[in-house]
């Protein structure tokens, strides 16, 4: 699990530029902290405001990953020392702006494309997973997120869907992201989502959803 890799310092404008010749770099995550929630940089600080969590990949070494945590000063230049796109932020609190943008977690900016409406609906609720949860994406729910952002105008396949119901079941305390997102309405005005299209297609494969 990528929650148990190890964290690269990145305090520094040299040595974030040491880490992008030494590291491929991939965006996981672009996010506002809810009300409540810190986050420790890598750069030495306490977050609490919004975050940026990329996977590095050795360049040497494909088998030699680890993580970086950061802020938004030293998230933005390692973007550009990197080279990728500015993505949106994922906000999902009213009257903040930016909440519905759906620009690719990796680094692709996707918000400028037209988006599947099924496809959008599941790409929201893994970005809410990741947030309920307060986790990093990895294996099937990462795979999925990423062809989600690289073909955002189409139709995820049904597979696609129950892969994702499949882990949210898997919520300790039995929830549904439904109500893990009502769990933190209690002190965070939350825009409202629903994921209709997700239950419709369940409901018609006889599927119990954990959306």
């Amino acid at each position: 699990m990528y929650n148990q890799l190890e964290h690269l310092n990145c305090r520094g404008e040299e040595t974030r530029e040491a880490i992008v010749r030494e590291y491929n770099l991939k965006l996981l995550i672009y996010a506002k902290l809810l009300n409540g929630r810190t986050k420790h940089s890598d750069a030495r600080d306490t977050l609490t405001n919004e975050y940026y969590e990329f996977l590095c990949t050795s360049k040497t070494d494909e088998n030699i990953t680890k993580l970086i945590t950061c802020g938004s000063g030293a998230g933005r230049h390692l973007i550009g020392l990197a080279n990728l796109e500015n993505p949106h932020i994922f906000n999902p609190l009213i009257g903040e702006g930016n909440g519905d943008h759906v620009g690719g977690g990796n680094g692709t900016n996707t918000s400028n494309r037209t988006w599947d409406p099924l496809a959008k609906e599941l790409y929201n609720a893994i970005r809410w997973l990741i947030c309920c949860w307060d986790t990093i994406p990895y294996g099937k729910l990462l795979a999925i997120k990423n062809g989600l952002e690289d073909y955002p105008y189409r139709e995820p396949f049904a597979s696609k869907i129950v892969s994702v119901n499949n882990i949210i079941r898997k919520d300790k305390r039995g929830r549904t992201l439904t109500k893990m997102i009502d769990e933190l309405r209690v002190n965070n005005n939350i825009r409202n989502y629903n994921f209709d299209l997700i239950n419709s297609i369940l409901k018609e494969m006889n599927i119990s959803s954990f959306f």
